[in-house]
């Protein structure tokens, strides 16, 4: 669902999609080295830059600062929710009735018949089960789905490479983001020559 771009000089074909995420710009880049001798890939040397709407520099983002934040989302939202099915409790209200006849008798010999009615109600407070089983749930999920993100990022992400005769690297490098951005260009040092991709948004 991506547009790619490519680039052919010297026998290496660069190939490269852009795509605005919720936290940071990814760029999905792909080298193919047709040519006879192997070529050095820095990603450090990756350059992003907004052109519109206003030029400046979007410095890379390290994978593993992503995790890190990431991890500290999820233990703050996993104490929280362990914290709230811990404190859910159940209310059970209980309703009596009482009633009866009262007979008294005095010294002189007189007496006197009474009936009471007496309704009360009372509630007791136990622990929600289900509620804590469900926080129990909500905490399982974001913890596979922060796994899952971290072997996509460790298994993705562009590393250093040198790119042998015949063969093809691929990953993807992580630059900041503007919410306003309407352009970018994406530099690419490789093997002496410097790959321009230009992207559009709107």
């Amino acid at each position: 669902g991506h547009k790619f771009k490519v680039l052919t000089s010297d026998g290496l074909t660069v190939t490269v999609a852009l795509a605005i995420m919720d936290n940071y710009t990814l760029a999905d880049v792909s080298v193919t080295n047709a040519g006879a001798t192997p070529i050095d890939v820095l990603p450090t040397g990756f350059h992003l830059e907004e052109v519109s709407p206003k030029p400046k520099a979007l410095p890379s983002v390290d994978a593993a600062s992503v995790m890190k934040s990431a991890q500290r989302r999820v233990a703050w939202g996993n104490a929280l929710t362990a914290m709230g099915g811990s404190m859910a409790r159940q209310q059970t209200t209980t309703n009596t009735n009482d009633n009866g006849t009262v007979n008294v008798s005095s010294s002189d010999g007189t007496t006197a018949t009474g009936t009471y009615n007496d309704t009360g109600t009372s509630t007791s407070s136990t622990p929600d089960y289900a509620a804590q089983a469900r926080a129990n749930e909500v905490i399982r999920q974001r913890n596979a789905a922060l796994a899952a993100m971290a072997g996509k990022l460790s298994s993705d992400v562009f590393e250093a490479n040198t790119v042998l005769p015949n063969q093809t690297v691929r990953g993807i490098v992580l630059f900041e983001k503007d919410k306003k951005t309407q352009s970018l260009l994406l530099s690419l040092p490789i093997g002496g020559t410097v790959y321009q991709f230009p992207f559009m948004f709107t």
